[in-house]
């Protein structure tokens, strides 16, 4: 499997910048075996639409990821394909929950059809950046802040969810609750 080009520049600051963000993602967008290219050709269940992965463009806010790159077909010629993530403030709960549009943006019908798989590529890229960055500090990833520069990682010691609930369990029995029975698998 080739390697991200983008984790290899991790800062080890906890920080990752908008240029190492669209890095990681046109590799995603292109696979390993394009990512110098400056255009690539989706193909899925008969139908096939170019990407214009030199002209991909992302951007950060307070709270905000936007991804945008143009595409061209037959059918449509050229017409932007854009998705947006929504991420909490890297201070609550939601620090790694996300949300995005139940539609990509731009053409609609170009949206309707590639919208999703693009949704998919991008945000398979950013988790597999935050995780990268996370394990190279031997962590996991705590929480995410977006922020006009791009995303704040704080990576957080593992957590040992058998031991969890099984102290949970241990609790349990102890207050006097009765638990349920054990069923076996088959």
């Amino acid at each position: 499997m080739a390697e991200n080009p983008a984790v290899g520049r991790l800062a080890t600051s906890g920080s990752l910048p908008v240029d190492t963000l669209a890095a990681a993602v046109r590799a995603a967008v292109t696979g390993p075996s394009a990512v110098d290219s400056p255009a690539v050709v989706w193909s899925d269940r008969g139908s096939q639409i170019l990407l214009h992965v030199g002209k991909l463009q992302v951007r950060t806010a307070p709270s905000l990821v936007v991804v945008a790159v143009d595409t061209e077909s037959v059918e449509f010629g050229v017409a932007p394909l854009i998705v947006r993530f929504v991420l909490g403030d890297g201070r609550g709960p939601a620090s790694l929950v996300a949300s995005t549009d139940a539609d990509a943006l731009g053409h609609p019908q170009v949206a309707a059809r590639w919208g999703r798989l693009f949704c998919d590529v991008v945000w398979a890229a950013i988790a597999r950046l935050v995780d990268a960055q996370a394990s190279a500090t031997g962590k996991h990833p705590g929480s995410i802040a977006v922020g006009e520069g791009g995303f704040r990682l704080r990576p957080q010691e593992p957590v040992d969810l058998p031991g969890l609930a099984a102290e949970h369990v241990r609790t349990l029995v102890a207050e006097g609750v009765r638990l349920a029975p054990r069923r076996e698998h088959r």
